[in-house]
């Protein structure tokens, strides 16, 4: 009984920390609004994950180690708060500025938001990976990672946001491992297997989403910002083909590239996935959707960029079809081949006579003669050619010897 009455009391001053907490954060906030004071902004906050944690402390949501979560769910309810206070009251909010750069807390409690949520899923999948006792994930992990999404997304009304859609991006690529983890990570091998077509499938998504945006974007800027007045988006904001999207998208377009040849290659994969995967693709057949995938990604990516990103992603779209090709061949292989090299490079060779006839011939008859694709294919023709020529002189060396 005296047990019961001692976990009642702590409870009891828990919860009344907390109440105090929020109490001060609230009227931290209002006190930061009236006597515009940064400070304050920042210590209203910071008491909002500070309350989070003493609600953990009491074990009352569910997991020991769910702090990581609580904290980035209460970042990103700060953030999306005086976000929209920052929004609805322009210039009424006080910053810190560090020369021209202004220190808004909204930014920096989202970015730190998705920072947790990311290690929370980093340190799971490392976890299952070195074989310790799995981890599930909890709704609170969910929960952080939507509060944050929202958060970002109310960050696009902000011009001085301008990472929201790198955010975005960001916790996409957070619930691609989440979705990992709910498959559950039998080894590194199952892993890199699956993350294989879920990555490809995700640089997709993102290439169609810029795409899409880019897109609007233009037409924006044609009828004079008619699509970011009916939104209230500063045209800033709307702007997609950037920088970091491109480097991201390149990183990741060559990882799934190697993941796709060393699966396709690898008979080891046979079997893998066996009843889980969609449409039954499953071991080395995997590779095909990928390459599939990474071909559209190309000719997207091509379409929202220019100069020389765009000539690259060109280049990249007719490896992408030799890729797509082989890995068809190659998946189809028996395993118990005598000479699987030989058959591979003989399936590598017929692809190659293949791209150079299309593109020396092929794309003059199927695009407009003013296409820079007809030219980018007639530029990489050559390398095709050799490449033809040069597993044609191995396998016939081979053959001799």
């Amino acid at each position: 009984m005296s047990g019961v009455l001692a976990t009642w009391k702590a409870g009891i001053v828990i919860w009344f920390g907390v109440g105090t907490t929020l109490g001060l954060s609230a009227v931290a906030g209002y006190l930061a609004w009236r006597r515009q004071q940064p400070i304050l902004v920042w210590v209203s906050g910071l008491l909002l994950p500070i309350a989070g944690a003493l609600i953990w402390s009491c074990g009352q949501l569910g997991r020991p180690d769910a702090l990581l979560a609580v904290l980035a769910l209460c970042l990103a309810i700060g953030s999306a708060i005086w976000t929209l206070i920052d929004i609805a009251v322009p210039g009424g909010l006080p910053h810190y500025r560090l020369g021209r750069r202004r220190i808004v807390f909204a930014h920096a409690a989202v970015q730190a938001g998705i920072v947790l949520t990311g290690l929370t899923v980093v340190r799971i999948l490392a976890q299952s990976l070195l074989g310790a006792p799995t981890v599930v994930l909890h709704r609170l992990d969910w929960l952080a990672l939507i509060a944050t999404c929202i958060a970002l997304i109310a960050g696009l009304w902000d011009r001085t946001a301008k990472f929201s859609w790198a955010g975005l991006y960001a916790c996409g690529l957070i619930a691609l491992g989440m979705s990992e983890i709910l498959r559950g990570v039998v080894s590194a091998r199952f892993l890199l297997w699956g993350a294989a077509c879920d990555l490809a499938g995700f640089i997709l998504v993102a290439a169609l989403f810029g795409w899409s945006l880019t897109k609007l974007a233009r037409a924006d800027e044609r009828r004079s910002g008619r699509w970011s007045a009916k939104l209230r988006v500063p045209g800033a904001a709307v702007r997609w083909s950037v920088q970091w999207f491109r480097c991201v998208q390149t990183l990741l377009a060559g990882t799934v590239a190697c993941l796709t040849v060393w699966i396709a290659a690898d008979v080891t994969f046979d079997g893998m996935g066996q009843g889980v995967a969609l449409f039954d693709l499953s071991g080395r057949s995997a590779a095909c959707p990928a390459a599939l995938m990474l071909l559209g990604t190309a000719i997207l990516m091509a379409s929202q960029n220019g100069g020389v990103w765009r000539a690259g992603w060109q280049y990249a779209a007719l490896a992408a079809g030799v890729l797509f090709t082989t890995s068809l061949g190659w998946a189809m292989m028996d395993a118990t081949s005598d000479s699987p090299w030989q058959h591979r490079g003989g399936n590598l060779l017929i692809t190659a006579s293949m791209m150079t006839l299309m593109t020396r011939v092929g794309l003059g008859r199927f695009l407009p003669r003013n296409s820079d694709w007809i030219a980018r294919g007639r530029r990489a023709m050559p390398a095709f050619a050799v490449l033809a020529l040069v597993l044609l002189m191995l396998l016939a060396a081979c053959r001799l010897c």
